[in-house]
């Protein structure tokens, strides 16, 4: 039998927040773990790169990621509560 928990809240810090290993895999298994419910709900996640990017940009970074690099749709309801 699975045991599924919650992990302890916490700030990750992803360096290189729009480079290749955070598109292809950090942000679509982040993504994963927060449909599974093992992200807590008080965690942050901040990305950190050398370009200069507003949310929205950013958002739609992404976005683009989680739809390229993901065999599975996207949730939206997911989607909307995380990017919101």
């Amino acid at each position: 039998m699975a045991v599924t928990q919650t992990a302890q809240a916490c700030d990750l810090v992803i360096f290189g927040a729009k480079g290749d290993l955070a598109r292809r895999k950090l942000l679509p298994s982040l993504y994963q773990l927060e449909k599974a419910g093992q992200i807590h709900a008080d965690t942050r996640i901040i990305g950190v790169g050398r370009a200069d990017w507003d949310k929205a940009a950013y958002t739609k970074v992404v976005r683009e990621a989680l739809e390229t690099f993901m065999k599975e749709k996207i949730d939206e309801g997911l989607w909307d509560s995380l990017s919101g």
